[in-house]
């Protein structure tokens, strides 16, 4: 029997949020309950928090906010690529149709995230801890997961294509749904993996098993 997921908890916003006036964003500043709407930038700063914020339609690339945390937060239809986010803290996160090609999680904590809708190819994960985390219909074509930590990694219909998953454990994590020709992983990391039958034919070939395609007669 398929294992349930547990649910990924959504960002706890209030419906109704000010405009939020920031004219720049310094080391561990911090920022809580409201709307961000203008791009603020370029940003370099450190330990920055954000707490109770909608995020739409700001410009992020190149921006480097390295160690902040972000409790709460909705991103949508933002530019984060190229974004450097690494180190980070992330509890209850949304982002919705954001653009990160080569946007920079490495290190980070991710408690409660969710992708959904979101163009990501290029992007690093790795040495990352996801606990409860969804890509729904998202774009991750050579992006790298290397020795990360994942409990409750959804993936959904996202298209995971070249991507590097050496070092992290895919037990109970469902591709079934992904699109891929090629991901690079360890035999070890896919064990306990949930595949369908056409990917499992592709997954035992590149560990070196030759399958007979043909019927016995």
């Amino acid at each position: 029997m398929k294992k349930k997921n547990r649910e990924i908890q959504k960002p706890d916003l209030p419906q109704s949020l000010e405009p939020l006036s920031i004219k720049e964003i310094a080391d561990h500043s911090s920022f809580e309950l409201g709307r961000m709407e203008t791009t603020v930038g370029p940003i370099h700063a450190k330990h920055v928090r954000f707490r109770e914020i909608h995020v739409r339609n700001v410009v992020f690339e190149k921006t480097h906010l390295p160690f902040s945390s972000w409790i709460d937060v909705v991103f949508e239809k933002c530019d984060l690529s190229n974004a450097d986010f690494s180190g980070a803290k992330l509890n209850r996160v949304e982002f919705i149709d954001c653009k990160m090609r080569g946007a920079n999680f490495d290190h980070v904590v991710m408690r409660d995230v969710s992708w959904v809708n979101c163009q990501a190819p290029y992007s690093r994960f790795s040495l990352t801890e996801l606990k409860d985390v969804r890509f729904e219909n998202c774009f991750l074509s050579g992006s790298n997961f290397l020795d990360s930590s994942v409990d409750n990694l959804q993936l959904g219909t996202t298209t995971i294509d070249d991507v590097q998953f050496s070092g992290t454990s895919l037990k109970n994590v469902d591709l079934s749904e992904c699109q891929y020709t090629y991901i690079h992983l360890r035999e070890d990391d896919l064990r306990g993996a949930i595949v369908s039958p056409e990917q499992a034919i592709s997954l035992i070939e590149v560990f070196g098993v030759k399958v007979n395609h043909h019927p016995i007669s």
